[in-house]
């Protein structure tokens, strides 16, 4: 199978949280192709940045994190680069209204529909709004 993972489970893989356990169990068992894209990585950066300006992590800390996911992410996915498509999703999946979802969450989706991805998220969110438009959705285990 081939995944595309949101923000929610990378920062699980290098920011311990609830969910760490699960998605490197996971991982683990090596599930398929795994997919990160362009604003996936963006979205971690930012998440770490507000870790730092929340004095959650110091510099150094931040630093060592944002270098280990660019090394695992250069080693073991595959990218994924958005395009005026995915914008164009996003924006009517945020127009429906029943979906809920905000901008970084509708981005996750249409990446993982117009690339024909499973998305592996821990949202439920997003995860319910995928299955309301037809997206394989995983919460990973």
């Amino acid at each position: 199978m081939r995944f595309y993972l949101d923000a929610n489970v990378l920062l699980a893989l290098f920011i311990p949280d609830v969910h760490s356990p699960a998605v490197d169990a996971w991982l683990d068992r090596d599930p398929g192709e795994i997919y990160v894209s362009d604003f996936a990585r963006l979205e971690f950066s930012a998440v770490v940045s507000r870790q730092v300006r929340n004095r959650l992590f110091d510099e150094q800390a931040a630093r060592d994190a944002l270098g280990d996911f660019d090394e695992w992410a250069r080693r073991m996915t595959n990218p994924v680069e958005v395009g005026p498509r995915d914008l164009s999703l996003a924006d009517r999946l945020t127009r429906d209204f029943a979906t809920k979802l905000a901008a970084a969450d509708a981005m996750h989706l249409a990446m993982a529909l117009n690339h024909d991805l499973t998305l592996a998220t821990y949202d439920t969110r997003l995860s319910e709004a995928g299955g309301m438009k037809g997206a394989t959705v995983i919460t990973p285990q």
